[in-house]
């Protein structure tokens, strides 16, 4: 999921100006008013909102009026020249409503999620650290439990500590013999058997830290949590897929 958040990120940067252009303004009362530019008000409580309130000293007063006043003449400017007309423009304001909208949902989502992390699962973790592990990546998805042990794949021998941390917390999780689905795109699925597990004698066993461990569970099971959520969504929808036609 981190993938969203980032494109969101990216999006949000987009600054809440656009809304001036969109939002209707109802007059303020003229003892509210803070300032006029060019015929258009700004109310004490509107620029308080945006910069702080207003302090007690005289330069604390003029910087947040001067600063509004800049923002103002921008703003109209910009108007003036067109931009909320540009499609450009709309499309950057369609994209940050859209985005917006997810961010707020996958958030809610999010708080949502009551996960936990025992004490045995740090100690099951820890037995890892410091072994070999070999792995099968497997080529579909095994049918039967006959199928398990004889499904044919990618297989890898390599220290648990130097996996991926994905990786690690899909591993530590199987017993020998076991498998998972790590992603399922729908057309495609990622299946990870995990075959034996060894020590290896040339590695001495650092420190860990336990709560470090317990933190990297806990957002591990968030994650998996809001998968699942996804996964579930994209179950219950309609979805068609149409073919591009092809040009004669």
């Amino acid at each position: 999921m981190k993938y969203i958040y980032f494109i969101i990120a990216i999006v949000l940067a987009i600054t809440l100006f656009s809304f001036y252009f969109l939002l209707p303004t109802k007059p303020e009362p003229q003892t509210d008013i803070a300032v006029t530019i060019n015929g258009h008000d700004l109310a004490r409580k509107t620029i308080e909102s945006r910069y702080g309130k207003f302090g007690y000293h005289s330069q604390d007063l003029s910087d947040i009026v001067d600063e509004a006043i800049t923002r103002e003449i921008l703003l109209q400017e910009a108007q003036r020249q067109g931009i909320d007309r540009e499609p450009s423009f709309r499309e950057a304001l369609q994209n940050y409503y859209e985005n917006s909208l997810i961010k707020v949902l996958l958030d809610r989502q999010n708080s949502k999620i009551k996960v936990s992390v025992t004490d045995r699962e740090i100690d099951r973790y820890l037995s890892f650290t410091g072994k070999l592990v070999t792995y099968t990546q497997l080529d579909s998805v095994p049918k039967s439990s006959d199928q398990i042990t004889t499904a044919p794949g990618i297989t890898n021998t390599v220290l648990f500590d130097d996996l991926a941390l994905p990786l690690r917390l899909t591993l530590f999780s199987l017993s020998p013999g076991e498998f998972r689905i790590t992603s399922d795109t729908g057309s495609d699925k990622t299946v990870i058997r995990l075959d034996t597990i060894e020590p290896s004698p040339a590695t001495t066993v650092s420190h860990q830290d336990r709560k470090k461990i317990r933190d990297i569970l806990i957002q591990f099971k968030r994650e998996r949590q809001m998968q699942k959520w996804l996964a579930g969504l994209k179950k219950n929808a309609s979805i068609t897929i149409y073919q591009p036609t092809e040009k004669k």
